[in-house]
């Protein structure tokens, strides 16, 4: 018979229930996901799944499912953001114009201003379906960041659109195995061919081979966030009186103010203009000597 009572088996009761909540609350969050993402169902949730993960190369979190989320959360908020300021700077007629698309029919730079508008769709609907599947297993969603894309072309717009959804694909693929419950699992591996689609038409309008490689290569999240930081404004921290903090450089070229406050410091090579400790006096040569030329010496006395 089972002591109710003993220790160890009140904490691996704790743990598989909470695991089971866990995993519940998943399957859940997977649920919606589906139901959001136009899937029919919600899988069981598996509760003899591995706990250790596999090889993979996400990193630099906890690995649980919230933060796994959160990560590819942040990366759907870069690229809506994206896909609305190329909508906000370029209407229909930009595209037809477009340079960059020249060397194709009428039909289809109407079609490619189409598909940006979906691909635009698409990730506001990513952003809302991980954001709720966050809340869902009680964590807070990420916020969006400030964005700087620097494009003045429709041609600059679809080069920068193609390398960050690429940079995309490759996070998912490194992210995925991170993920613990099935459903979510399922739901991020959905979104993830939606994000090859993309990154497969925009490399075609951009020149590149819509399928490069026979198979596409993880990217670590700290990879990832190295690539996508360049367009992430970062905020300036505020002193006490509410002015912008200016970082001193750190190369040793700083102005070092001494702790009085009053006094200047001068280089350590041997030339500094020594003051004496009273402040006021100014030193001669010792006995009042004029000097001149060596041997030629003229002694004032002492005192006069």
């Amino acid at each position: 018979m089972t002591d109710t009572n003993d220790p160890q088996t009140t904490a691996t009761g704790e743990s598989s229930a909470s695991r089971r909540g866990f995993l519940t609350r998943s399957a859940l969050a997977g649920g919606a996901l589906l139901a959001l993402g136009g899937g029919a169902g919600v899988a069981l949730a598996d509760e003899h799944a591995p706990t250790e993960a596999p090889e993979a190369a996400f990193d630099d979190v906890d690995g649980t499912d919230v933060d796994v989320l959160n990560y590819a959360l942040s990366l759907e908020h870069l690229e809506r953001s994206l896909y609305a300021a190329g909508l906000e700077a370029f209407d229909e007629e930009a595209f037809l114009e477009a340079d960059a698309l020249s060397a194709y029919d009428e039909g289809t730079r109407e079609a490619v201003y189409g598909y940006v508008g979906t691909m635009a769709e698409h990730e506001t609907q990513h952003v809302s379906a991980l954001g709720q599947a966050v809340e869902l297993l009680g964590g807070e969603p990420a916020a969006p960041a400030e964005y700087n894309f620097e494009f003045e072309t429709v041609g600059e717009f679809l080069s920068l659109a193609a390398v960050i959804e690429n940079t995309g694909v490759a996070a998912y693929a490194g992210a995925a195995p991170f993920v613990e419950s099935p459903d979510l699992l399922s739901v991020a591996l959905s979104i993830h061919s939606v994000e090859a689609r993309h990154a497969a038409v925009l490399n075609s309008m951009t020149g590149s081979s819509p399928f490069p490689d026979a198979f596409d290569a993880a990217s670590s999240q700290s990879e990832v966030m190295d690539a996508v930081s360049q367009f992430v404004v970062e905020e300036e921290t505020e002193t006490d009186d509410g002015e912008p903090e200016t970082e001193p450089p750190a190369d040793g070229n700083e102005t070092a103010t001494p702790a009085e406050g009053n006094e200047t410091a001068t280089p350590a090579d041997g030339n500094e203009t020594a003051t004496p400790a009273n402040d006021n006096e100014t030193e001669t040569p010792m006995g009042n000597e004029t000097m001149t030329t060596s041997g030629n010496e003229t002694a004032t006395p002492d005192g006069g």
